[in-house]
């Protein structure tokens, strides 16, 4: 009994911090989440809802809602993105196409997030925590990205690009439990178009 209760204390004390973030996110191997995805350029707002699955195996899929009807989804090979307003799946090659991107925070192991980000900060307020990173490649498009935790919970994951641009990703009713990785495939509509590139 009293392990567990030194075990609970453990779990609920646990903070983020700079120096056990990667460690952390490498721990939750799954991602099951609701987001809202807010695109702030020159005082324009544009606004998206959607659906995450992510896993550290480097899989995830990701469909937007209306108006956007997207549905982007990548296996070790291929990346695969379904338009059904186009009638469009298109298939690229996935090779480092992701490497550069904020949804390699998501997928990327210990290994890969410690080579990609350098980890800025992390500042904690009122059981809000914000950290700060950088990506190590000057060529990357993402300048900074902040992932905000409420306690130990994944809030947002904002990030600016080279463009100008600041994209917010609201999270809601996070999911870290396992789920079969078919689930990361996309089925493909009657009289939809395949274009392999």
């Amino acid at each position: 009994m009293l392990s567990l209760l030194l075990t609970t204390t453990v779990v609920s004390n646990e903070t983020i911090r700079k120096e056990n973030l990667f460690d952390f996110l490498h721990s939750k191997q799954y991602l099951k989440t609701n987001f809202t995805q807010t695109t702030l350029m020159d005082l324009n707002e544009r606004v998206v809802s959607g659906y995450i699955q992510a896993s550290r195996s480097g899989n995830f899929k990701i469909e937007y809602l209306d108006p956007i009807k997207e549905t982007i989804s990548a296996d070790k090979e291929f990346l695969y993105k379904l338009d059904t307003e186009l009638e469009q799946l298109d298939i690229v090659p996935r090779e480092e196409y992701f490497k550069n991107t904020p949804i390699s925070i998501l997928i990327s192991n210990i290994e890969n997030l410690k080579k990609l980000y350098s980890i800025n900060s992390c500042v904690e307020e009122n059981l809000i925590t914000v950290c700060s990173l950088s990506t190590k490649d000057e060529n990357s498009f993402v300048e900074k990205i902040f992932l905000q935790f409420e306690g130990t919970e994944l809030d947002s994951l904002t990030y600016l690009d080279s463009f100008g641009q600041s994209v917010n990703f609201d999270f809601d009713d996070i999911s870290w439990e396992p789920f079969n990785e078919d689930q990361l495939y996309i089925s493909i509509p009657e009289g939809i178009d395949v274009v392999y590139h």
